[in-house]
């Protein structure tokens, strides 16, 4: 046997000592169990205030239901509050990013949460931020149902904050969208402020008003100071905000009803960003509009057409099925938007952008325009014109209709309503007749929210992780986005098993098979998805942050919109080309190509969206990294062996 020099031997050694600190072992970071995010400050970065002082103004088509962001469910509700509270977590331009937290991390086994938050953050009364504050909120929203996003948070057993800036939360399962949809949609409430007021008043305190300044007392970089009913909510500045004080001193939100006045508003410069509802036809009109400028999105918020699955014949999935075969959605979308959307998904999971891995194109043709098959369906279901007065009876020979409620503010929905209803009186061997009930939105989204009217048309957020599919679909009390008041056993199961599963092929086997079920059973109809029109003024303020999929109404826009800068003798500008193309009523594309001389308001590039929300599992045997330092490890045992031989 050839004897091996103890020199080698000795080198060998050293080499794989060497060797060994430069392979990465295994971590809990690099088994994915931390969240890996960039912090907000990143989309700050050279968006500098340039000038301090000014009011900026925003229009909203409707006034919040509520000021208690507990219960805040309508979209107004929720952005009246937005700029007055911070977040652990906040995505945007499609990147989840850290705010409050410092980090986030699992335990091995997705039970527990730990949360490590800024030092330093202050509430507008002065008072510390601490975990205290966080551990408050996110227990009340696991523990009390009535809570607007208790869905995200039912998988929560408790939050505990373990020492000033520490937060651990405690699942009583694991829960795969928690951070993604939970986390990310969250403020953070002072509990001393809330927590006396909840005890005090409990499920009562949804439909409490909150003292205006002293009880909405928040962390964000305005305080709201002021709300006048019908008119306007103002805010001024919080000067010691922890991101750097916002560059304007003031900010007002007027609510106008009428979209052609408010766009005749912002023309006028009266308003700055109109943050409502915008159709197609006005684009060339806008566009012509010195000192105007457009930022369009496409949103993931599924428009529907929803059904109260409570209430006879809507408790039968084959007269919802009926209906949906009553629906023209590619008319909605070329004629009543004129373009600009997508239709609805049969299984309602927008098939674009972060959405599109989650989409099951297997749905796609799960019903369509048919009015010859929703005949059909209703002759085998005993819907009969027994009368022959054109209009089919219930199958008790008794007269049948039912109301759809559209939102006054939103002419698309409103015009959708009526094709709806006429589609429905087309339907061969007699009609379904519909009434169209027009009411503003601070009347009839109670109606909605509390189950009290047949069916409705409503736009609904999907969160960012696909288990949102829970909150929208399962059965009450957890399903609390699910106004349509659908129950399904399966769906149930399904969407259970979706929230604590972390593999991905696994999530996305579940997600198509819940699309597939949503499809068949048609709780609600999806329409379309829309893009959305923002008109804002870019003569008067600059710094305006147009996301991806959000509108100019955001964080980043609250921190540094700005006074242009007006400079008396030497201007620079820059000439832009503007080219739309807008599809008439008639079916006519049209072109508008117009060039507009102004200078062009900086915009951060839209970053990928990373997928930090969901860990991976663990991986079966042991990683690359650990079976390389076992084998130095060997060979350093080896050498020494042989060298005590030697």
């Amino acid at each position: 046997m050839m004897k091996v020099p103890t020199k080698l031997i000795y080198s060998m050694a050293i080499i794989a000592l060497l060797i060994l600190p430069l392979i990465p072992l295994p971590t809990a970071e690099a088994q994915g169990l931390k969240l890996e995010a960039p912090r907000i400050e990143k989309f700050l970065e050279g968006r500098e205030c340039k000038t301090y002082g000014g009011t900026v103004k925003f229009g909203f088509p409707s006034e919040p239901n509520v000021f208690v962001w507990f219960r805040a469910g309508s979209t107004w509700s929720i952005l009246v509050l937005h700029p007055v509270y911070d977040r652990l977590v906040r995505f945007v331009n499609g990147t989840l990013t850290y705010e409050v937290a410092e980090s986030i991390e699992y335990s091995p086994d997705y039970k527990v949460l730990t949360i490590k938050i800024r030092d330093g953050i202050k509430w507008h009364d002065g008072k510390p931020l601490t975990a205290e504050d966080v551990a408050f909120t996110i227990n009340t929203l696991a523990h009390e149902k009535w809570t607007y996003y208790h869905g995200y948070f039912a998988s929560v057993d408790r939050a505990e904050a373990v020492d000033k800036l520490t937060v651990k939360v405690y699942f009583k399962e694991p829960d795969a969208g928690f951070i993604a949809n939970g986390l990310a949609s969250m403020n953070i409430l002072p509990k001393h402020i809330w927590e006396p007021l909840l005890k005090e008043k409990g499920e009562a305190l949804a439909k409490y008003m909150p003292k205006i300044p002293d009880e909405l007392v928040g962390s964000g970089p305005f305080k709201l100071v002021e709300y006048v009913p019908g008119q306007y909510v103002r805010y001024v500045a919080n000067e010691d905000y922890w991101l750097g004080r916002p560059c304007v001193d003031e900010m007002i939100i007027t609510f106008i009803k009428e979209s052609s006045v408010a766009l005749l508003a912002v023309q006028r410069g009266e308003i700055d960003a109109w943050i409502g509802w915008v159709t197609a036809e006005v684009v060339p009109q806008l566009l012509a509009t010195e000192g105007l400028a457009l930022h369009v999105f496409l949103s993931g918020t599924f428009y529907h057409w929803g059904f109260n699955n409570q209430r006879w014949p809507f408790n039968m999935p084959e007269f919802r099925k009926a209906m949906a075969f009553a629906v023209d959605k590619d008319a909605i979308v070329n004629e009543l938007l004129m373009g600009y959307g997508v239709p609805g998904s049969p299984g309602v999971v927008p098939p674009f952008g972060i959405h599109e891995p989650w989409y099951n194109p297997a749905v796609k043709d799960a019903y369509y325009f048919d009015l010859n098959k929703a005949a059909e369906i209703l002759d085998q279901l005993g819907f009969k014109d027994i009368d022959g007065d054109g209009w089919r009876e219930a199958p008790n020979g008794t007269d049948f209709s039912f109301e759809i409620y559209p939102p006054a503010y939103d002419i698309i929905r409103v015009r959708a309503a009526q094709k709806i209803a006429e589609w429905l009186s087309q339907i061969p061997g007699g009609g379904i007749k519909a009434e169209v009930r027009v009411l503003d939105w601070k009347t009839v989204w109670p109606l909605i929210r509390d189950g009290k009217v047949d069916t409705y048309l409503l736009g609904s957020g999907p969160g960012l992780d696909i288990s949102w599919l829970h909150r929208r679909f399962h059965s009450w009390p957890e399903g609390t986005g699910n106004w349509a008041r659908f129950s399904d056993p399966e769906v149930d199961r399904l969407t259970e098993e979706l929230k604590k599963t972390f593999d991905p092929e696994k999530r996305k086997e579940l997600a198509f098979r819940i699309q597939e079920i949503i499809a068949e059973k048609v709780p609600i109809v999806p329409l379309y998805y829309r893009k959305w029109i923002n008109p804002y003024r870019i003569d008067k303020f600059t710094g305006w942050f147009r996301p991806v999929d959000d509108d100019v109404f955001n964080r980043i826009t609250h921190l540094r919109v700005q006074k242009a800068v007006v400079q008396p003798t030497t201007v620079v500008q820059t000439t832009t080309v503007v080219q739309t193309t807008v599809v008439t009523t008639a079916g006519t594309p049209t072109t508008i190509v117009k060039t507009i001389t102004t200078t062009v308001p900086t915009t951060v590039s839209p970053a990928p969206a990373p997928s930090p929300t969901t860990p991976p599992p663990e991986e079966k045997g042991l990683p690359t990294a650990a079976i390389l330092a076992v084998v130095v490890v060997i060979v350093i045992i080896a050498a020494l062996v042989l060298a005590r031989r030697k």
